[in-house]
């Protein structure tokens, strides 16, 4: 690491990149998802869907598209932990994620909501576009299902 402070831009740009994956897959602005990859880079999701262990981001993002669009109202991808390593114009590291979704009405699976905790296991390389992901690999801690929230949205603390 010879210039500390593009050492904290880069980390701080990958951060960005991994925020604007989240806020994309939740706005189902699935060519701005893309757009966080490397064209080509294979991803693993096959924790996740029926999909190839390294299969083409761009093969990949329309398989999760459907997925959402059948399944979900309402989706927030929460960035949790974050540690990534720079080398130069290469970067690793790792992203925590606590995904909620609302399930679409009179869906099979009821009325709850499917949570999960995972973890995205990524490289990243600098483009001239700017840090984008060039491998990515997508585990799950743990699925829970939570009821449907029953209070009243707004209510005083007091």
């Amino acid at each position: 690491m010879n210039d500390p402070l593009q050492y904290l831009l880069d980390r701080q740009e990958i951060r960005d990149l991994v925020a604007k994956y989240f806020s994309s897959a939740d706005q189902r602005d699935f060519v701005r998802f893309v757009s966080c990859f490397v064209p080509g880079t294979g991803v693993d999701y096959s924790e996740l869907l029926p999909v190839a262990s390294d299969c083409p981001i761009e093969q990949v993002a329309p398989v999760i598209e459907a997925a959402m669009a059948a399944n979900y109202g309402a989706t927030q991808h929460f960035m949790g932990n974050h540690e990534v390593t720079v080398d130069g114009d290469r970067a690793e590291g790792w992203t925590y994620c606590l995904a909620m979704h609302e399930l679409l009405p009179g869906h099979p699976d009821g009325d709850s909501k499917p949570a999960s905790a995972l973890r995205y296991l990524d490289r990243y390389v600098r483009t001239p576009e700017g840090w984008r992901i060039e491998h990515r690999r997508v585990t799950r801690d743990l699925a829970v299902s939570l009821p449907r929230r029953t209070g009243t949205a707004g209510a005083s603390m007091r």
